[in-house]
């Protein structure tokens, strides 16, 4: 049973690993949080295609995306205007979308996916 694991965050975790055909992107939040919610979901979302690119994956391919707000009912909207933006009309994942008391003041948005690896 192989697992590879990329970008590891000292001790703590790796910021995407592939098993079993299946790339795993941790939790990512913006490095830049001085912005407002959609400016953040840009940043996570290409922070996210990074890694599924390391992972030997795309976008097209997330099978499943968790969404953590801050602030769901003033922010829902604009993130998923950027969402929306991003995400291929044909490939649309499962996803699901909560509000959450995120590790950080700043941050308004993190969103962790579950993508396709084909061999």
């Amino acid at each position: 049973m192989s697992i590879q694991r990329f970008e590891p965050n000292g001790k703590r975790l790796s910021h995407v690993l592939v098993h079993n055909g299946i790339a795993y992107v941790t939790g990512q939040v913006p490095a830049d949080r001085s912005q407002d919610v959609a400016g953040q979901t840009a940043q996570v979302l290409s922070q996210i295609e990074e890694l599924l690119e390391k992972a030997g994956t795309e976008k097209s391919k997330i099978l499943f995306a968790q969404v953590w707000l801050k602030h769901v009912v003033a922010d829902f909207a604009a993130m998923n205007k950027v969402w929306e933006d991003w995400v291929p009309a044909d490939a649309l994942p499962a996803r699901a979308t909560v509000e959450a008391n995120l590790a950080a003041e700043n941050i308004l948005v993190e969103i962790a996916v579950q993508a396709a690896v084909e061999a």
